[in-house]
């Protein structure tokens, strides 16, 4: 007589309950997988940004782009976007939680930097004019605390968070995180462009180490960093 063979109850339920741990092994994997993807698709695309800079730089005698503030009522990523293939796949880092509404809202991932994009009195406005390119940041990551329905949150000030009155009254830190978001990636990182077109990624504690000293590792030839 033929016997069959199949599966007995507890065979079935040792093999369910291996194929869950396969997957519960698997998942982490995945996601840390994932996640680093997408840190070096957003430094990608910084660094496109700041090959867009550079050729705007070059098209205008040295010069950087402005903010919305010089009057032509629109971003800075829109004013070197002629010299990008496509600005809103650049404009949008995809660990952003706000990156849609941001696409949506003509906004930006990225912030630029007062330093070079703002009449203020420590403002270098032309890339000639900067005595160490790779040790000027230009552009960071935004803080997530900026409203992703306006594009108005598209430069920082850097000069406010290291004002002698904020380091005064302990508030860098806090005035950082209001406009930069230093751990943007696995909670633990982000990534800042230099003015030479490399982007580095920085732990927070570094960064918030920096501000706990009052050192403004975000003016110009300052913000060095050696892993």
């Amino acid at each position: 007589m033929s016997r069959r063979h199949g599966f007995t109850l507890v065979e079935l339920l040792v093999v369910i309950a291996i194929i869950g741990v396969l997957i519960g092994l698997l998942l982490p994997a995945l996601g840390s997988a994932r996640n680093a993807a997408h840190r070096v698709q957003c430094a990608n695309n910084m660094r496109q940004i700041g090959l867009a800079i550079h050729s705007f730089a070059n098209a205008h005698e040295g010069a950087f782009p402005k903010t919305y503030h010089a009057g032509d009522d629109k971003s800075w990523i829109y004013t070197v976007a002629p010299f990008m293939e496509n600005v809103d796949e650049v404009r949008i880092c995809p660990d952003d939680p706000f990156g849609e509404t941001r696409l949506d809202h003509k906004g930006t991932s990225y912030v630029i930097s007062e330093y070079i994009s703002l009449d203020i009195p420590e403002a270098v406005h032309k890339i000639d004019y900067l005595m160490a390119t790779s040790k000027t940041i230009i552009v960071f990551e935004g803080s997530d605390l900026r409203d992703p329905e306006s594009f108005y949150f598209e430069h920082v000030h850097p000069s406010d968070w290291f004002s002698e009155r904020t380091i005064e009254q302990g508030r860098t830190w806090i005035r950082l995180l209001q406009e930069i978001e230093p751990a943007r990636h696995q909670a633990v990182s982000s990534n800042y462009l230099y003015a030479d077109g490399h982007v580095q990624s920085i732990p927070k504690q570094v960064i918030q180490q920096w501000a706990d000293e009052g050192y403004n590792f975000a003016a110009p030839n300052q913000g060095a960093f050696n892993p």
